[in-house]
């Protein structure tokens, strides 16, 4: 594609036209070609606010045979500048781009580890399919255009409800698929993750600021609610894992995988049947970073409730091991996580 080919990044909804949308898909497919595009606003889900998400409905053909795509494109929005003291613009510009690569770069290298002679369902990596992301540098802007997930049926949990233990498994079996895929990657090709993309995030350093202002809040909150405990006070004021969370995920010794880094409640999304929910997709993927697996599980069990933690998290740990086994294969060499280790580590 030459430069003057090249898809410009909208700025808003306006420029999400049949022109533009004819491009995005004939990137992909030279053959398809698109008859509407019908916008259906901006929408949102969950706590998030660091995007513009805007729907929209595409009706195309191909071959003669129309289909109908139900999607969402995810613009950068600077809006969030405005509300938050500890980043600036050049601190969130890294997390959108990182997103883009994600999709474009690293989701179809994770599908790359099977066998061309394997047909394998994208559904394999749990992430929503995206059809085109990129960012572009002279206006700061990005842009994702995935499913639209909603009209096929999934929602984010509304906060700050938990996760039960049906939706727990399916959450860690998902972290599962993705960190044994890109560990098959590593081996396969022979080249560490860092090497192979230099956008990957060093997130806890990315959220450090984050966490200090929102550690502070949460610890002036606990103080005007419980005067009288002095003693905890101050063992809480003095409270620093900055340094031994920065040791065990830089420690050398311990296998590392390309890890979502900030998978709580809000960035997971559950299909339900009868109440139940049976399948999920991990979404905002703006802090792909490169940790040990268990840092991503703590995350995820951060955010439960005691029951979880304290009765259920065996067995929703015995599920995301035999998931990860399955993603590794018997025969792959990539047999290097054990139970007893995710356990001891969480």
């Amino acid at each position: 594609m030459s430069a003057s080919d090249k898809i410009a990044v909208p700025r808003s909804e306006k420029d999400i036209n049949q022109p533009w949308v004819q491009q995005v898909f004939n990137k992909a497919d030279p053959d398809v070609s698109i008859a509407n595009v019908k916008i259906e606003g901006p929408i949102g889900e969950g706590q998030g606010y660091m995007n513009t998400l805007v729907a929209f409905l595409v009706t195309g053909s191909k071959n003669g045979k129309e289909d109908q795509l139900s999607l969402v494109a995810k613009l950068t929005n600077f809006k969030m500048m405005d509300t938050v003291d500890y980043m600036t613009a050049e601190d969130y510009l890294p997390l959108d781009i990182a997103e883009s690569k994600f999709y474009s770069v690293a989701v179809p290298d994770l599908l790359s580890v099977f066998p061309a002679t394997t047909k394998v369902s994208e559904d394999v990596v749990p992430v929503p399919k995206c059809y085109f992301a990129t960012s572009d540098q002279t206006s700061k802007m990005s842009v994702r255009v995935m499913d639209n997930l909603k009209t096929q049926g999934f929602s984010i949990k509304p906060f700050p409800q938990p996760l039960n233990l049906q939706e727990m498994k399916l959450a860690v079996g998902a972290l599962a698929r993705i960190h044994g895929l890109s560990h098959r990657l590593e081996l396969q090709s022979g080249v560490p993750l860092p090497d192979r993309y230099d956008w990957l995030l060093d997130f806890h350093l990315t959220k450090e600021e984050s966490y200090g202002v929102s550690y502070k809040e949460g610890f002036k909150g606990f103080a005007e609610a419980f005067p009288d405990e002095t003693d905890l006070l101050a063992c809480l004021e003095n409270l620093n894992t900055v340094p031994a969370v920065n040791e065990a995920v830089k420690d050398p010794s311990r296998v590392k995988v390309l890890s979502h880094a900030d998978c709580w409640n809000n960035n997971i999304m559950f299909k339900y049947e009868e109440d139940k929910a049976i399948d999920v997709k991990l979404v905002d993927w703006q802090t792909p970073s490169y940790l040990t697996p268990t840092y991503d599980l703590v995350v995820l069990f951060m955010f439960q409730s005691w029951d979880i933690f304290s009765n259920q998290r065996d067995a929703i740990l015995e599920h995301y091991h035999q998931e990860l086994q399955t993603t590794l294969g018997e025969n792959s060499g990539c047999r290097l996580f054990f139970i007893s280790f995710i356990n001891a580590n969480l």
